[in-house]
């Protein structure tokens, strides 16, 4: 049976929030429930609740349900402190909202805290667990991590091996995920390999489809 105009109605297709829907959300939110108060910071956020998007408002409501330990607010408030949205950019306090959420296995904060690791922002530089993160992130579908990681052993920055094996691994499935524009480093990668070497990047795709974690 199709859904009526009304019912089929998303967050993309509002212009402003229903009142009774606001209400609903501000008294499940003041009395602790970390979704509604997630909801609101993105109603907020969204310019649903007047028209207009109110970062203020969205940084506290993300921010109240980042304190419970909710992964996406933690990640949401995080990623209001870093591009300075709804007060002081604070990178320290945004590098501890994405770790906290990569804990929780949210692979975007994995993504987000691992480049801050592997650049030494809001955090002390440190590439071995920056490859950790990403690999997490990677390992729950994040392309962007297996990129990273591609590029990481192609290039082979101080403390971390140059290993091209390691980079089709990654190339292959970040291609295979969507990423087509990673083709040509695939192919130029694979052209420096050896037949010995591609057998062992082959079997090492497949250990890493093996480990590929549920999102």
């Amino acid at each position: 049976m199709a859904a009526s105009g009304a019912s089929a109605q998303t967050l993309a297709d509002l212009q402003q929030v229903p009142a009774f829907v606001l209400q609903k959300y501000e008294k499940k939110a003041e009395a602790g429930d970390q979704g509604a108060q997630f909801r609101l910071g993105l109603l907020y956020e969204r310019g649903l609740v007047d028209g207009t998007p109110n970062d203020m408002a969205a940084a506290d409501w993300y921010g109240r349900a980042a304190e419970t330990g909710f992964p996406p607010a933690q990640f949401k408030r995080a990623r209001f402190y870093a591009e300075g949205r709804g007060g002081p950019r604070d990178m320290t306090k945004a590098a501890a909202l994405y770790a906290a959420a990569a804990e929780q296995g949210l692979p975007e904060a994995q993504y987000n805290y691992a480049i801050l690791l592997q650049d030494g922002i809001g955090v002390d530089k440190n590439l071995p667990e920056a490859i950790r993160w990403f690999e997490q992130a990677a390992f729950r579908g994040e392309t962007a991590a297996m990129r990273a990681l591609a590029l990481l052993y192609m290039a082979g920055p101080l403390g971390t091996p140059h290993d091209m094996i390691e980079a089709w691994a990654w190339l292959s499935q970040a291609v295979d995920a969507g990423e087509a524009d990673l083709k040509a480093e695939l192919d130029a990668v694979q052209a420096v390999l050896s037949d010995a070497d591609l057998a062992e990047a082959q079997k090492l795709l497949k250990a890493y489809g093996e480990l590929r974690l549920a999102r």
